[in-house]
């Protein structure tokens, strides 16, 4: 057993009461200065990451149950987000939701805290304190900064930045293109075509097999009055035939003059009585009209 002297005694309880002391006084300095020192709303983020991956080690029970105390969700700690309750993933969100500017103008806007519960929300409601100067500057901030993406542009119904606006130099009046011949690129300098409507023309095109004549644009919905003056076709234009009795079921749904009912009939007149000799042969099926024979012959052959 150790023996210690008067004088040991006296020293080591000095020491003991000094430490508490100290302990104390650091404590006190900690909840007198938590929410209104900057220092502790500006965590580095490498603190910040430090403090989550210690989180970690806390059991979800003591997380869960804590109670909470009047925090200030724009300038609390890490440390502090999760003594109130939020567990350590939420707190990472809330972090790099800050870290980007983001700010809470009002302790309703805390509810679209990514992954905050309704439960949670109303647990924490009560204890929000979101200070008036913060919530102005945020507002302020939303108003004033430009806009970062072409849907927030959108949302505040502003006028796009200049540089988001892709131009494409149109074509002057009186340019003719070959029909035929024309890709995507060139059918988008055309005044009133854009991407959507060139992809279109170049479908159809390809879907018919060819056009014959200028009026067959005019059967895509959507283009512009007066679109056939931007194009020309070469004199007996051939398009490109298939044989209608060598014709999948699928490749003759697809073209453009064709339904399906149509199809249809060919099939049955194929599986019944053979090849289609003759247009005529079609005028058997009530579907069929002379106007869609005027259509499809200089599509399709019957050899």
């Amino acid at each position: 057993m150790i023996r210690l002297h008067l004088t040991e005694k006296k020293t080591l309880l000095g020491v003991t009461l000094l430490l508490a002391l100290l302990t104390g006084l650091a404590y006190a300095w900690y909840y007198a200065h938590r929410d209104s020192s900057p220092a502790y709303s500006a965590l580095t983020e490498e603190e910040a990451q430090q403090t989550l991956e210690l989180a970690q080690d806390v059991p979800q029970s003591t997380t869960t149950a804590a109670r909470p105390f009047p925090f200030d969700p724009n300038q609390a700690d890490s440390l502090t987000l999760i003594r109130v309750g939020l567990p350590s993933w939420q707190v990472h969100n809330l972090l790099k939701y800050r870290r980007k500017g983001g700010r809470w103008r009002s302790a309703d806007d805390f509810r679209r805290l990514y992954g905050l519960t309704d439960e949670a929300y109303r647990r924490l409601r009560p204890y929000l304190r979101i200070a008036p100067e913060a919530a102005a500057n945020a507002s302020n901030s939303k108003r004033n900064t430009a806009p970062t993406t072409l849907t927030d542009a959108m949302a505040r119904k502003e006028t796009l930045p200049e540089h988001w606006v892709k131009r494409t130099d149109k074509y002057a009046e009186g340019t003719v293109l070959a029909l035929n011949e024309a890709d995507t690129t060139s059918l988008k300098h055309i005044p009133g075509i854009g991407s959507y409507y060139a992809g279109k023309i170049v479908r159809y095109r390809e879907a018919l097999g060819g056009f014959i004549r200028l009026s067959q644009l005019e059967e895509i919905e959507g283009l512009p009055a007066g679109i056939t003056r931007w194009f020309t076709l070469a004199p007996h234009s051939a398009p490109r035939r298939r044989n209608l009795n060598q014709c999948t079921f699928k490749e003759l749904v697809r073209h453009p003059y064709l339904s399906y009912e149509q199809v249809k009939d060919i099939f049955n007149h194929r599986r019944h009585y053979g090849p289609i000799r003759s247009w005529d042969d079609l005028r058997l099926f009530p579907h069929f009209t002379d106007a869609d024979f005027e259509r499809l012959r200089p599509y399709f052959t019957l050899e």
